[in-house]
C-alpha cells in the first residue's frame, strides 16, 4: 500500500470513529427514574394505595401530595428534598432514621432528577 492510500484510510478511519463516539444514545429520564426506583425505592415503598407497606409509606399518589405541600416548593423540590434529606418531614405512623439519607452521595444528580422525573408521574 503506498503512503498516500495509507494516510488516506487513516483519515478515513477516524473520521469514522469521531463520529461514532459523538453522543451516547439519550435516555429518557422517566424511564431511568423508574428503573432507580425499582431498584431502590420498592423495597420499602409500595406504589399500591391500599397494599401493605414494609418499611414506608406507599408512594401511590405521591407526586399529587408533593404538589400540595405546604412549604412553597413545587412538587419536584419537594419529593427530591424528600429523597435526600428523608427526615425532613416523617410521614404520621413511620419512625424517622428508616430511610437512607446518603442518595445524595449514592446516586449522580441526573440520577436524582431522573428518580424525582418519575416520582413526579405517581399521580
Amino acid at each position: 500500500m503506498s503512503l498516500g492510500r495509507g494516510i488516506v484510510w487513516l483519515v478515513f478511519l477516524v473520521s469514522l470513529v469521531a463520529c461514532g463516539a459523538a453522543q451516547p444514545p439519550s435516555v429518557d429520564p422517566v424511564l431511568e427514574g423508574e428503573r432507580l426506583f425499582r431498584v431502590w425505592c420498592i423495597g420499602c415503598h409500595s406504589l399500591d394505595p391500599d397494599g401493605p407497606t414494609a418499611l414506608g409509606p406507599s408512594l401511590a399518589g405521591v407526586a399529587t401530595r408533593a404538589a400540595n405541600n405546604d412549604e412553597g416548593l413545587t412538587a419536584a423540590e419537594w419529593l427530591y428534598r424528600e429523597t435526600v434529606n428523608p427526615n425532613a418531614v416523617v410521614t404520621p405512623g413511620y419512625s424517622p432514621g428508616l430511610m437512607p439519607s446518603d442518595y445524595e452521595r449514592a446516586l449522580r444528580p441526573d440520577q436524582l432528577e431522573a428518580l424525582v422525573a418519575y416520582m413526579l408521574t405517581l399521580e
